[in-house]
C-alpha cells in the first residue's frame, strides 16, 4: 500500500510480529490458524480474439458491470531490445509515450483525457512496452484514437526526452548507495551475464546520457507495428463494436518486417559468491537464486507452486525458519521470474550484519530441503488455496481483466487457460512438486549475492560453506564489467561510484545532497527510526544570513507567521488519483488537529466507511474487517509525515527546532528558476524546499523517506488560494518511486472546532 501526506491518503505496510508465552507456563492452550475459506466461484467473462489483415491482433473481452472500456496495447519489444552501448532507450521512449504526439502536446493529451474523464499511461518492461487507456464508454472510439495516436505518431519532444532523462538520472544517483538496489542488479547479473536480461534495465548514466532523440525515433520505428502488437478491448461494449472501432482506427497502420533479435545464452549456473562491502552498514541485504525457467515452461504452474512453498504466499518456509522460529530478520521471499526466453529463482531477505553467514546458511538448507524432501500434503493445500483463492481479484475489473489477456497472449498461451486456472492449479500433486524441485533446483549452483559490512560478516562465511568468495568495494563496483569492478583510471584507483553515477543538473544534485545526508543506517538494525542528518560544519554567517531571508520570504508568501502560529485544526475533502491502482479515483475527508493528530475517512464502494487515525502516539486503522492497530514503527514514520507539513516545518524553522540552508538555486526543464531551502534537524531527515523565485511558495519538496528501501519522496504543490489568510496548495501530487497519487482539494474550513473523540480509537 502507499503512504501519502496527511492531507492525502494514510496507508499503511503492516510487518506482523509474534510473541511467545512464558517459557515457565505448561499446557497453555494453543491453536493453528484457520484452514482457508472455499474458493468462491470465479467465471472467466466471454471473449473473442481476432488478427486484423494487418497482423495486429485483437482480443475483445466482454464485461458489462460498469460503463467503462479499458484498452491496452502490447508491443513484443522491451529494455531486453535496448543495444548494450544505449541501455534505457526503451523505457525511456516508453516513458515518453503518453508526453506528446505529433498533434498533441503533453499538456492537450492530459486535457484531453481528463476531459473524458479517463485516464491513460505508458510504459515499458524487460520484453515488452505497454500504453493503457481507460475510458467511459461514450467516449470508446475517441480514447482508442488517443491510444493510436499515442502508439502511432509519439512527437519525442526535446524539452520532454530531457525531462525524463534527468528524472532517470536522479533515481540512479539514488540507487548507486541503496543496497536492496545493489543487490538485486549484482544478483542478476551473476544469473543472467550479458543476456539483455542480466543488464540494468533503466540503463546507466553513461547509457542513459548517449541516447539521443534519434535512438528513440529508431527503436520505435523498429518495433511498433501492427504485426508486432497486441490490443485488448475490455469493457461495456460489444464484440462487434470492439472489432469495428478497431479495424477503424488501426486498419491503415502499416505492417513492417520485423527484425529478428538475437541474444547470447544466459551462463549455466554457476556457483558464484560476491560480496558488495558497504562499511557503514548495520544490516546485510542477501540474495541466493540461480537460473530458472521461460513462461510458457509446461511445468511453470507446477514450479511456481513449489518455489511459493519455498518462500511465497499461502506456505513461505523461508519465513517461517528465519523470523518466525529465528528471528534473524523480519521477513524473507522467495519469487519467481519467468519471462520470455529464460527465468529465475531467487530467495531474499535481510538481516544484521553478524547473522549474516548462519542466514544463507539457511537459505541454502531450504533449497536441498525443497529438492531432497517430499511436501506435506497441507502444506501444497495451502499453497494451492492461494492461488485459486486470489484469482477472482485478478479478473474483477477491465483493468485487471486486460492484463491477464495481455499476458497469455503474449507469451503464446491458449487463452483458455484463464477459464481452466483453478482446475490446472488444484490438478499439482505432491509427486509433481517433487519432480520439479529435483528437475529444476541446483542447491550446488547458488548464486549468492551479500551486500553490507563486509568486516562484520565475511569471516562467517567459510564456516557456513562459502570459503571462496569476491569482494568488491561499493564504490568500485560496475555492472557493465565481467568482473563487476571498475577498471583502475589513471592514478591507479578507480572514481568514487557517487561522482562516476552523479548527474550534472543541479536537481539532481539537490536530491543526491539530500540522500547522502541521510545515508547513514538506524542504530538499531529493523527499526525504521528516522535517521536523521550527518553533522555539518558550522554555516559561515553570510550563509546563515541567506536561509534566513529566504525561510522568511516563504513564511510571509504563506501567510505569516502569526497566521502560521494560529493555525490549530484543519478540515479537508479532496478527491485523489491513483493512476495504477485498481480503485483509480476516490474521495477522503481528513480532520487534523496540530500538532500531531490526524484522521482520513475514505467511503468505500459498498457504502461503509474506511478510517485510519494518529492520535499522536498509535496509529489505526478500521475497515470491513476489524480495528487494527498498526505498529509504533510505522506509527514513528507517520508521525515524521506529520512534522513535514509545509506549515509545521516552517513554524518549527523559526522557533529553532529545524536548521535552515540555503541551497543552489535549481533550474527546472521548463525554464523556472527555483530557489531552495534545507530543513533538518538529528532526528529529522533533511526536506528540500523548492521555492518559486516570482512568488515564494512552495513548489515542490523533496526528502528520502524512512521507508524500507528508504525511497526518495517528491511532493509537489499548485493552485494556491487565500483561507482564512493562510495559502494552501490547492492541487498537488506526491511521487514515491514509480507510484504517483493526484490530489485535488474541495472543501478547506481552517481552525473550525474537531472533537477530540474522532480520535480516540473505539474498543
Amino acid at each position: 500500500m502507499t503512504k501519502d501526506t496527511k492531507l492525502g491518503v494514510v496507508a499503511c505496510a503492516v510487518a506482523l510480529f509474534t510473541t511467545a508465552a512464558s517459557a515457565q507456563v505448561r499446557n497453555w492452550p494453543s491453536e493453528g490458524p484457520p484452514r482457508p475459506l472455499a474458493a468462491r466461484d470465479s467465471t472467466f467473462p466471454p471473449y473473442e480474439l481476432q488478427t486484423m489483415p494487418n497482423g495486429l491482433q485483437v482480443v475483445a473481452v466482454l464485461h458489462h458491470e460498469n460503463p467503462v472500456v479499458s484498452m491496452r496495447l502490447l508491443l513484443r519489444a522491451g529494455s531486453a531490445s535496448d543495444p548494450k552501448e544505449r541501455l534505457g532507450a526503451a523505457r525511456l521512449a516508453a516513458a515518453l509515450l503518453d508526453q506528446g504526439t505529433t498533434a498533441q502536446s503533453a499538456q492537450d493529451l492530459a486535457d484531453t483525457i481528463d476531459f473524458m474523464g479517463g485516464s491513460m499511461g505508458a510504459g515499458a518492461g524487460t520484453d515488452l512496452t505497454h500504453l493503457d487507456m481507460l475510458v467511459m464508454k461514450d467516449s470508446f472510439e475517441s480514447g482508442m484514437r488517443m491510444l493510436s495516436d499515442m502508439a502511432r505518431k509519439p512527437a519525442f519532444a526535446p524539452a520532454e526526452i530531457d525531462r525524463k532523462k534527468q528524472q532517470t538520472l536522479s533515481g540512479l544517483q539514488v540507487s548507486v548507495h541503496d543496497p536492496e538496489y545493489v543487490a538485486n542488479s549484482v544478483f542478476d547479473r551473476l544469473v543472467y551475464g550479458f543476456h539483455p536480461y542480466g543488464m540494468p534495465d533503466s540503463g546507466t548514466p553513461e547509457t542513459l546520457a548517449a541516447v539521443r532523440r534519434e535512438d528513440l525515433v529508431a527503436f520505435h520505428s523498429k518495433y511498433f507495428a501492427p504485426n508486432n502488437a497486441i490490443l485488448a478491448i475490455v469493457g461495456d461494449v460489444t464484440a462487434e463494436e470492439a472489432f469495428t472501432t478497431a479495424k477503424k482506427v488501426f486498419g491503415d497502420w502499416e505492417k513492417k518486417e520485423l527484425p529478428a533479435d538475437k541474444y547470447i545464452d544466459p551462463p549455466d549456473p554457476t556457483r558464484r559468491v560476491i560480496v558488495v562491502n558497504k562499511p557503514d552498514a548495520v544490516q546485510t541485504e542477501v540474495r541466493v537464486g540461480h537460473l530458472g525457467i521461460t513462461r510458457s515452461h509446461p511445468d511453470y504452474l507446477a514450479v511456481n507452486l513449489a518455489i511459493r512453498i519455498l518462500g511465497g504466499e499461502g506456505s513461505n518456509r523461508l519465513h517461517q525458519v528465519l523470523r518466525t522460529e529465528r528471528g534473524l530478520t523480519y521477513g524473507a521471499q522467495a519469487n519467481m521470474a519467468a519471462l520470455k526466453v529464460s527465468g529465475d529463482f531467487e530467495a531474499e531477505t535481510n538481516t544484521r550484519s553478524e547473522a549474516t553467514g548462519e542466514v544463507l546458511r539457511l537459505i541454502v538448507d531450504e533449497f536441498w530441503r525443497l529438492q531432497r524432501e517430499r511436501v506435506g500434503e497441507r502444506e501444497l493445500a495451502d499453497a494451492k488455496a492461494y492461488m485459486t483463492g486470489s484469482f477472482p481479484l485478478t479478473i474483477e475489473t477491465p483493468d485487471s481483466i486486460a492484463m491477464q489477456v495481455l499476458n497469455v497472449i503474449f507469451y503464446g498461451l491458449p487463452l483458455s487457460e484463464l477459464q481452466t486456472f483453478r482446475e490446472r492449479v488444484n490438478a499439482v500433486t505432491v509427486d509433481d512438486i517433487q519432480r520439479v524441485a529435483r528437475a529444476f533446483l541446483r542447491p550446488d549452483r547458488l548464486s549468492v549475492v551479500l551486500v553490507g559490512n563486509a568486516k562484520a560478516f565475511a569471516a562467517q562465511l567459510a564456516g557456513v560453506g562459502f570459503a571462496t568468495y569476491e569482494t568488491i568495494e561499493l564504490d568500485d563496483l560496475d555492472l557493465m564489467s565481467g568482473s563487476l569492478k571498475k577498471a583502475a583510471t589513471g592514478r591507479g584507483a578507480a572514481a568514487p561510484a557517487a561522482a562516476r553515477l552523479a548527474p550534472r543538473a543541479a536537481r539532481a544534485r539537490l536530491i543526491s545532497a539530500v540522500r547522502t545526508a541521510t545515508d547513514v543506517e538506524p542504530a538499531t538494525a529493523y527499526s525504521q527510526v528516522p535517521v536523521g542528518a550527518r553533522p555539518e560544519a558550522p554555516q559561515a554567517p553570510d550563509e546563515i544570513a541567506a536561509a534566513k531571508a529566504l525561510l522568511e520570504k516563504v513564511i510571509d508568501a504563506k501567510g505569516g507567521i502569526e497566521k502560521l502560529r494560529a493555525v490549530k485544526t484543519i478540515v479537508v475533502k479532496q478527491t485523489l488519483k491513483n493512476p495504477v491502482g485498481q480503485i483509480r479515483q476516490f474521495e477522503t475527508t481528513t480532520y487534523i488537529a496540530y500538532p500531531d493528530r490526524f484522521r482520513t475517512e475514505s467511503p468505500t464502494p459498498d457504502g461503509g466507511v474506511n478510517l485510519q487515525v494518529f492520535d499522536g502516539r498509535q496509529l489505526w486503522v478500521k475497515d470491513a474487517r476489524a480495528v487494527r492497530e498498526i505498529p509504533e514503527t510505522v506509527a514513528r514514520d507517520v508521525n515524521a509525515t506529520l512534522r513535514r507539513d509545509p506549515v509545521a516545518m516552517l513554524v518549527a524553522a523559526v522557533d529553532g527546532k529545524l536548521r535552515a540552508r540555503a541551497l543552489p538555486d535549481v533550474k527546472e526543464t521548463t525554464g523556472r528558476i527555483d530557489h531552495a531551502l534545507e530543513l533538518s534537524a538529528a532526528d529529522f531527515n533533511p526536506v528540500v524546499l523548492l521555492i518559486d523565485a516570482e512568488t515564494s511558495r512552495i513548489n515542490k519538496l523533496t526528502f528520502v523517506s524512512d521507508a524500507p528501501g528508504r525511497p526518495i519522496v517528491e511532493e509537489e504543490f499548485s493552485d494556491y488560494r487565500a483561507i482564512d489568510g493562510v495559502q494552501f496548495a490547492f492541487s498537488g501530487a506526491r511521487k514515491n518511486g514509480a507510484q504517483s497519487i493526484e490530489r485535488r482539494i474541495t472543501d478547506l474550513q481552517l481552525n473550525v472546532p474537531v472533537d477530540a473523540a474522532l480520535f480516540k480509537r473505539p474498543s
